[in-house]
């Protein structure tokens, strides 16, 4: 099923804010620029309450989420609190990877959008590339109090799929940003599970 930006996206959805039981919202696709906004505003921090015990914390909806969601709300849809924004956003955003396949110097990524199933193929990216890539996508801060600021940074996934030669027959108006960064991981994740002694190989 092809994934179109340039589509309105319609679902229903139940707002306490409007005291609505259930409400059609309707929006469109964000521009990368606007996914890298919010992105570079949602912080994940890491702690360690205690010895030998770490504990994360997710980023909290904001001001980020309801910003990115006016933008792109149409025909009359609601306000919305940073809380329900953030879950019309998540939802959006949905890329879970159901297949990776490699073949030569190629791989193959099959995903689940919220169009329905799409599959990217790309160059398998050198380990100069990965490298590259892990060390501009995380930005990783020490706070007071044994905590860690992380920031995931999807922009140099997405230029690592173009340098790729990244494409795919189910974009008829262009692959999206968070889209060409979740292809990619999922590439890099498959072959670095497969690359090496394993787990449960006599290695020794």
């Amino acid at each position: 099923m092809a994934f179109d930006i340039s589509s309105e996206i319609v679902f229903p959805m139940r707002l306490v804010s409007t005291k609505s039981l259930e409400v059609e919202i309707t929006v469109r696709w964000p521009t990368d620029a606007e996914w890298l906004k919010r992105a570079r505003a949602r912080k994940v921090i890491m702690r360690k309450p205690r010895a030998g015990v770490n504990e994360t914390v997710l980023p909290m909806p904001g001001p980020h989420d309801v910003e990115l969601y006016e933008s792109i709300k149409l025909n009359g849809a609601p306000a919305m609190t940073p809380a329900e924004a953030d879950k019309v956003l998540n939802a959006m955003s949905r890329s879970e990877v159901t297949d990776v396949r490699l073949e030569g110097a190629d791989a193959e990524v099959d995903m689940n959008v919220i169009s329905g199933p799409v599959t990217l193929k790309l160059r398998i990216p050198t380990a100069d590339e990965v490298i590259h890539l892990q060390r501009a996508a995380v930005r990783l801060l020490d706070l007071p109090f044994s905590q860690q600021e992380v920031r995931i940074n999807p922009e140099p996934g997405g230029r690592l799929f173009d340098d790729c030669g990244g494409r795919s027959d189910d974009y008829p108006k262009g692959i999206p940003l968070t889209h060409k960064d979740t292809a990619v991981r999922a590439v890099i994740d498959y072959i670095d599970q497969r690359v090496g002694p394993q787990p449960s190989e006599p290695n020794f």
